[in-house]
């Protein structure tokens, strides 16, 4: 099986223009010339998965443990080749499942961070199937196709964006909606501007694209209660982490007395409240 999947046939091993370094008669030939020397394109190491899928999917039902023991007996790991073999079986087979409110879920531990998800749920990895915790069964991952997958972005996009005009637009910026202001950016020449939509400098790249034209976000502005109403939209803050050696994000009650009476300062750090203190002792 790893020959199969790893290794590749040599291109053109003959006589023809790509096979030799030139075509010379055979009275002008070595006498004695190694295998591997004439040849200027030999053989290329390229993974060739298709055939470990298919075999993966004709073991669906199965269980886990005799479709790995089968595996094991035809793929040793006796060398750097089979075990490359092994590792993409492993990839292809998520293991580590267990039960959660009812469904087959994964614990999502990639760049995303999205937690604990259903199997069938991840969008990106080699998985394509997975081990039932409880049966213990080797169970496909359903594929879901371009049309399906095209929806659910444009679902998950009208969530945090919406156009209101060619020049107009709604985003949701940190949990927050804003209202942006967006221009056209011909397409040739040189271009590198701050984008308000972005929050930092981009080229004409990183600009946000419609109908083959460059927009560029030239202002912002925090949407009023009216206007989220109008609009049906809803504010969702997100609690900040504070940076390190200064209390940030929550705003922290103090007492301050003067005059005989008590009465509240709301502070965002503490460094403020040490210069009201020390203002009263003065």
């Amino acid at each position: 099986m790893h020959k199969v999947v790893i290794e590749r046939p040599r291109w053109n091993p003959g006589r023809g223009k790509q096979g030799r370094r030139a075509n010379l008669p055979d009275e002008l030939l070595l006498k004695f010339e190694g295998i591997k020397r004439p040849h200027t394109n030999r053989k290329g190491l390229t993974d060739l998965l298709g055939p470990l899928k298919r075999w993966l999917q004709s073991q669906v039902g199965r269980p886990w443990n005799d479709v790995y023991s089968e595996a094991c007996a035809v793929i040793k790991a006796d060398s750097v080749i089979r075990a490359h073999v092994k590792t993409h079986l492993l990839e292809f087979v998520e293991r580590h499942t267990f039960m959660h409110n009812g469904t087959v879920s994964v614990l999502d531990t990639g760049y995303r961070g999205l937690g604990i998800i259903a199997v069938t749920d991840r969008r990106y990895g080699y998985s394509r199937f997975f081990i039932h915790p409880e049966t213990g069964l080797l169970q496909a991952i359903p594929p879901r196709s371009r049309k399906a997958l095209r929806a659910e972005r444009r679902t998950a996009r009208a969530e945090i964006f919406r156009w209101l005009d060619c020049n107009f637009a709604l985003k949701k910026i940190a949990g927050i909606w804003f209202a942006c202001q967006f221009r056209v950016i011909p397409p040739e020449g040189r271009f590198k501007a701050y984008d308000h939509a972005l929050g930092q400098e981009v080229g004409r790249g990183g600009l946000l694209r419609r109908d083959g034209q460059y927009l560029h976000c030239v202002a912002k502005r925090q949407l009023a209660r009216r206007e989220l109403r109008r609009y049906a939209v809803r504010n969702t803050y997100i609690e900040t982490q504070p940076s390190t050696g200064r209390i940030c994000g929550r705003l922290t009650p103090a007492f301050q007395f003067s005059a005989g009476r008590r009465f509240w300062v709301m502070g965002h750090c503490t460094w403020r409240f040490k210069s009201t203190f020390a203002f009263l002792r003065e």
